[in-house]
């Protein structure tokens, strides 16, 4: 269990976490179990009684998601409670706890609570199919395929009624068998300490990932009823999170696409006009960097050209070294302001357990503080487009 002591916060944040394969196989009927799990338990059958429970409860939170990294797939239970100090009924934490045991151990599961998340999730997929960005996105991604960066980690809308209660009862079943992994920051009473340390498999973490490898240039295109068309490149760059180059990944990552001021934003978007957004991120565990736009479509071969152009200025270090200290201040901003945030706390420590590694913030910073061009320029030079995606805008007009 990682405990991280503090006065800094007014609340005790909690993250259980447990580690499974990212199998696109069993990806939906896991988020249809984690909405199933936060809705109703034995000891509060109705999901009015369970949110009435929560708000009765001053402050407590209690959520329950899932993230990827690489080849894992993380069910992450999280609970903020007030810490005691500042809560007169020194009773509050325990209930607390009460609550957080319900939806660990007695989450109750029916076929009317089935329905009801296979709806939800219904919903919150197509509210995300309507957003062209994501579509670009999920399209890109889909053309890697087997790597595990193709599995879309919020389940598949076509795999949703096929699941049983059967299928739901052996993924909780599979839940409970897995090791739990307890991260703590605040300062919580010893009965909560010792329930959540009790909970805790006290085992390393192991890390399971593949970094993408440089394969042909892979498109898809698709036309649909909207205002702007939507492009999403996906670039190898052949750095995992335990390479001597990633910090300065972070940097180029920054300097490309991540500020205000960096090369995409003011050549495309500032300089041109020809886009609103136009933005670049990491995939860490994946070895990826995307970039994602929209524009008008008459722009496309521009964009592109434009895209291809900012990378060349990297891979030759054409960048002014103002633009290089700005984005290594950026990050050490973000880096800093994360400390203000119980969760980013949570999983900064979780990363580092995944690593095997120990740093502090000083020792991030110093890191950054010494990226030059040369780094920058090293890391350009292993960009390689291995996908893009484009959904376009539908020029047809009526009279």
């Amino acid at each position: 269990m990682k405990y991280i002591e503090t006065d800094k916060f007014n609340h005790v944040s909690v993250s259980i976490r447990s580690i499974f394969d990212l199998d696109i196989h069993t990806i939906t009927t896991m988020n249809l179990l984690c909405i199933m799990m936060k809705k109703q338990t034995e000891k509060y059958p109705d999901p009015s009684l369970f949110t009435c429970a929560l708000a009765d409860t001053y402050g407590i939170r209690i959520g329950v998601g899932l993230s990827a990294y690489g080849k894992q797939l993380v069910m992450d239970i999280r609970m903020n409670a007030i810490e005691t100090r500042w809560i007169p009924d020194k009773s509050y934490q325990k209930q607390a706890q009460d609550l957080l045991d319900q939806v660990i151990w007695h989450p109750c599961f029916t076929m009317a609570s089935l329905s009801q998340a296979k709806m939800e999730l219904k919903n919150r997929l197509r509210t995300q199919m309507d957003d062209p960005n994501t579509i670009a996105l999920l399209d890109a991604f889909s053309m890697l395929a087997p790597h595990s960066i193709s599995i879309p980690v919020q389940g598949q809308i076509n795999d949703i009624d096929a699941v049983t209660l059967s299928d739901i009862h052996q993924a909780y079943e599979m839940y409970q068998k897995a090791k739990k992994h307890v991260y703590i920051v605040g300062k919580p009473d010893q009965e909560l300490y010792d329930y959540l340390d009790q909970l805790d498999s006290h085992r390393a973490i192991q890390s399971n990932f593949e970094l993408l490898t440089d394969t042909p240039l892979q498109t898809k295109s698709q036309t649909r009823d909207i205002s702007q068309t939507s492009l999403t490149q996906v670039y190898t760059n052949h750095v995992c999170v335990d390479d001597p180059l990633y910090y300065p990944l972070l940097v180029t990552n920054s300097i490309l696409g991540q500020s205000p001021s960096s090369l995409l934003f003011t050549n495309i978007r500032e300089k041109h006009s020809y886009c609103y957004s136009i933005y670049s991120t990491i995939i860490r565990f994946d070895g990826a960097l995307i970039i994602s736009t929209g524009f008008r479509n008459q722009y496309y071969e521009q964009v592109v050209s434009l895209i291809n152009e900012q990378i060349e200025i990297l891979q030759k270090g054409l960048f002014d070294e103002a633009l290089l200290s700005s984005a290594k201040k950026d990050l050490i901003d973000g880096l800093t302001s994360g400390q203000d945030s119980s969760f980013s706390i949570i999983e900064q420590a979780y990363l580092d357990d995944l690593m095997h590694r120990n740093m502090e913030l000083k020792d991030r910073v110093a890191s950054i503080n010494t990226i030059t061009k040369e780094g920058i320029m090293a890391v350009s030079t292993n960009l390689h487009l291995v996908a893009q995606s484009i959904v376009k805008e539908d020029n047809h007009e009526t009279v």
